[in-house]
């Protein structure tokens, strides 16, 4: 049935297919490279002008230098060719109306620099980029990502933010992150684990994808967020090694080191690259809660914890050029993390009945988290002709998560006296298989469009044990209660189709439509129960673009998305945070879809505006659950209602405030509301970034940058507004192969997380969460390789494994 589906999509795209002749337009393509070494310029400047020098149209090279332009123009032009650092390149050509396509080849730059024994080829590239369906924000020679990790770069990104829960969000809601194209394979606590072991100076661009076409998974209702590592692109053997020495400034010195080795070979027969890295972090967490329930009783708690983390990862690929129109590759990444924790003297909750205090109970809580994964992809391409190629890719992800913690709560009486003593442990073991078959083509239709179809199948197998065990009278016995064994497999089946084009030199468009069927079954197998879906979605896409003048372009996208639940979301079991605190998984959960709108405006390569709206409904999230005669507090995921966000984000990029300072920054304001049957809670919300950089003599760069979140509706919490300043400076040298740089992140230290929580029976709960992330970062990085002068920016497929999470 799969078979016969892909094949009737393909028919009818070759059905439609119509020979190029049949277009009047002229197409002229080409690629721009350097003359010295052969690499690709992408961002060069192309231009098509008259004999009067008056502009018929223009574009830019793509990342492999690769440029396409149309024209129904005809007669004698000149097609001019520009990169900052490079002599101008002027070629004549002859339009005529029997002539549909013209490819000029290679077109070699020569560096105006060139008399140097080493040039250093300065390119300007904006930081942040508003394109059709994307924002792209430019990170590469940025000083904020030297000493720091992928999380705290993404942080600074347009939009994005981190909830509670540790999901990353972008405009509220929450998201998919790819890494090169390819899905992360976790989410919550493990992706944050991935994201702070990853190096952020190994970062070149961060693609903001709000409005995904229907070739992506329709999973994460704020839509995508593809990180790009950088890439080389020489010939020979070439690479970089990097090390950072961390400290953050708190009661007690915490220290963090970070290393990573970067290696690629490339020949005209194959291209093979290793990445690793390994880190070591020493951190702190304070969490101050209080709670108000009852008849005059409130909860007053305290808990400081301790936190040692280690990763290893690494990322083998290999592309293997089997001939000019055959590739073969495969990717295996692999990551392996421990972390030790503990809740020592300084974690308690104070019990107080009408004013006065009845007891004490302190908790020590000692952890082992450990969690290993490893991702291998198979992919096959083969091009048919130019524009036209087939593509198969095959996934298998493994994951073990495994989290050990002994507890023991004292509780106290005023006078000191011990009232009691409990103490329990559990081990958690989570096993999670993922296995994924996707089979892309994309083949131009009627000479000018381009259509895309595909297929995808994935299937998902988990199996959760929770062990909880009592220390009673010396001896530990199974709590049947608490223990839980869990499994959730989860098949999804999928079809596209997308078709994109232009009308015109002025318009441009893309739309699509995706259906997915999903049938999954989870099974409680300890209380006997189980729960299962059967369901099937359709998710439409829709863009439009239109480029009045040359100054001014206005865009228009529509999107449906949905957010399943992930498989520790859906688990049962109950995760002790002290005494008085837990947090429960919820195996009636159900998806959570998302319909936006967006109208977007640019003016030249300085401005873009953009007006938004985004609805949610089923709103997967934590409610909390406070028992009224004890102050205890159940943190539980659960559907809430609706959430809706209509607001406008404006940004500027690359702003010349005089020749030595640039400025880029966004802003997004929006009204935000949450409701369901029997809750209700609406307020303006922004979130701004900006950055600041300042070019010195003797080839010093500094940046000041920083981001800030306002308040804002979480479910039936209220959180308190959030942000942080970082400042740095590097130093390039030895003919720009090594880098120092130093940087202050969280210069005031104000980045926390406060929320609060009231019903109207009086019943309030407020928390605050304080981690060490204020510290001081010192990195050197050092390239190396066969490649001749190293080119600088200077800037002011596992989808289901996303849901990998053992964040409560």
């Amino acid at each position: 049935m799969k078979t016969k589906a892909l094949s009737l999509l393909f028919i009818i795209l070759s059905m439609l297919h119509i020979d190029a002749t049949a277009s009047s337009k002229v197409s002229i393509r080409g690629i721009v490279i350097e003359k010295e070494n052969g690499n690709a310029l992408s961002y060069a400047t192309i231009c098509l002008a008259d004999a009067d020098n008056k502009t018929i149209c223009g574009t830019t090279s793509s990342d492999d230098g690769a440029f396409v332009l149309s024209t129904d123009a005809a007669g004698n032009f000149i097609l001019k060719v520009s990169f900052i650092g490079f002599l101008d390149t002027i070629i004549p050509i002859t339009l005529e109306n029997s002539i549909t396509s013209i490819d000029v080849g290679k077109i070699p730059l020569i560096s105006s620099q060139s008399n140097l024994t080493s040039a250093v080829v300065t390119a300007k590239v904006p930081v942040i980029e508003q394109k059709l369906d994307k924002i792209v924000m430019n990170v590469s020679e940025s000083v904020a990502t030297q000493g720091s990790n992928a999380l705290e770069v993404l942080r600074k990104a347009p939009g994005v933010s981190v909830d509670p829960s540790g999901n990353i969000l972008l405009n509220g809601n929450s998201v998919q992150v790819w890494i090169d194209g390819r899905p992360s394979n976790l989410s919550g606590e493990e992706l944050q684990i991935l994201l702070s072991g990853t190096d952020g100076s190994s970062i070149d661009k961060i693609e903001i994808i709000a409005h995904p076409s229907a070739k992506y998974d329709a999973s994460g209702s704020g839509g995508i967020i593809n990180i790009k590592t950088k890439k080389n692109f020489a010939k020979g053997l070439n690479g970089s090694l990097k090390g950072s020495y961390n400290i953050s400034p708190n009661d007690k010195p915490l220290n963090q080191t970070n290393g990573a080795l970067s290696l690629s070979y490339r020949n005209d027969k194959s291209n093979t690259s290793i990445n690793y890295s390994a880190d070591y972090k020493e951190s702190y967490e304070k969490i101050t809660s209080s709670t108000i329930f009852g008849e005059n009783r409130a909860l007053k708690g305290n808990t400081g914890s301790n936190w040692i983390n280690s990763n290893n990862l690494i990322r083998i690929n290999r592309d293997q050029f089997l001939d000019k129109k055959n590739i073969a590759g495969f990717v295996i990444n692999a990551m392996k993390s421990n972390t030790k924790s503990n809740l020592g003297t300084n974690t308690w909750n104070k019990l107080y009945i009408n004013g006065d205090l009845a007891n004490t109970t302190t908790t020590r809580n000692d952890g082992k988290d450990s969690y290993g994964y490893i991702n291998a992809n198979l992919n096959y391409t083969h091009i048919i002709r130019d524009g036209d190629e087939f593509t198969i890719n095959a996934d298998w992800g493994n994951y073990d998560i495994d989290k050990d913690a002994d507890q023991k709560n004292t509780s106290i009486s005023p006078d000191g006296g011990i009232l009691d003593r409990h103490r329990f442990r559990t081990n958690s073991e989570q096993g999670i298989n993922i296995y994924s078959l996707r089979v892309d083509h994309q083949q131009k239709i009627l000479g000018k469009l381009m259509g895309e179809a595909g297929f995808k199948w994935a299937r998902s197998i988990t199996d959760n044990n929770l062990l909880m065990e009592n220390l009673i009278d010396g001896f530990w016995q199974k709590d049947n209660g608490q223990s839980s064994l869990f499994s959730y497999n989860e098949d999804i089946t999928a079809l596209y189709a997308t078709l994109a084009g232009q009308a015109g030199t002025k318009w441009n468009f893309k739309g699509g439509l995706r259906a997915e069927h999903t049938s999954s079954k989870g099974e409680w197998i300890s209380t006997g129960t189980s729960t299962s879906a059967n369901y099937i979605d359709l998710f439409p896409t829709l863009f439009a673009g239109y480029n009045p003048s040359a100054d001014l372009r206005l865009g228009l996208s529509y999107s449906t998305r949905i957010k399943r639940p992930n498989f520790r979301q859906m688990n049962p079991f109950r995760m002790y945070i002290d005494a008085s605190s837990s947090i429960e998984g919820n195996p009636e959960l159900t998806p959570e879809k998302t319909n936006t709108f967006s109208l977007s405006a640019g003016y030249k390569n300085h401005f873009n505006l953009a007006l938004t709206g985004q609805f949610t409904k089923n709103v997967i999230i934590q409610s909390p659950f406070i028992d009224t005669q004890s102050g205890e507090r159940i943190i539980k995921w659960d559907n809430f209602g609706k959430q809706s966000f209509t607001g406008a984000s404006i940004s500027t990029s690359e702003y010349p405030l005089s020749s030595w300072l640039t400025f880029n920054g966004n802003l997004f304001i929006a009204q935000v509301s949450n409701k369901s049957n029997e809750y209700k809670n609406e307020s303006l919300f922004s979130n701004g970034y900006f950055n600041l950089t300042f070019m010195l003599p003797k080839d010093y760069k500094a940046e000041l940058t920083g981001f800030y979140q306002s308040g804002i509706p979480y479910g039936k919490f209220d959180i308190d507004p959030t942000g942080q300043i970082d400042a740095g400076i590097k130093k390039n040298f030895a003919q720009n192969k090594a880098q120092i740089s130093l940087m202050f992140y969280d210069i005031f230290k104000t980045l926390s997380t406060t929320a609060k929580y009231s019903e109207p029976d009086g019943t309030e709960y407020i928390f605050e969460n304080k981690f060490s992330n204020q510290r001081i970062a010192l990195s050197f990085t050092f390239r190396f390789g066969q490649g001749k002068a190293y080119r600088s920016r200077k800037v002011g497929n596992l989808e289901e494994a996303s849901r990998v999470g053992t964040q409560n």
